[in-house]
């Protein structure tokens, strides 16, 4: 296992975004009725994580890299990502789409561990 990974799991991994005061994040629990937090990923990938949070599990949603962005913005970061998901949010596109599929599926791992929980 590469020492970016033991970060990860070693509780030194970057910080989650979960703050409601950031538009993104305020539109998403508006739109699925949900918590939701960002988070880096692996900084030479360029990722930025996408997690549900409900009864203190987190699903990963969606991992985004630079592909989900212009060739022109480079490389994605927590504040790029928050922009676009933003954007996205206010229209009907085929990432709207992927988003509402790849949220669902996240409420339906959480609901099916926490039953493991309970």
């Amino acid at each position: 296992m590469s020492n970016n990974y033991d970060d990860l799991f070693s509780g030194r991994g970057s910080p989650a975004l979960l703050s409601s005061k950031e538009p993104a994040i305020r539109l998403l629990k508006e739109k699925y009725s949900e918590t939701f937090a960002f988070t880096e990923g692996l900084k030479e990938k360029g990722q930025v994580h996408l997690f549900l949070v409900k009864y203190g599990l987190w699903a990963l949603v969606y991992t985004f890299t630079p592909r989900d962005y212009s060739a022109s913005e480079g490389n994605s970061s927590v504040r790029k990502t928050l922009n676009f998901v933003e954007d996205v949010l206010g229209r009907n596109t085929d990432f709207s789409a992927l988003l509402d599929s790849a949220v669902k599926k996240a409420v339906e791992r959480i609901e099916e561990r926490s039953g493991f929980l309970r």
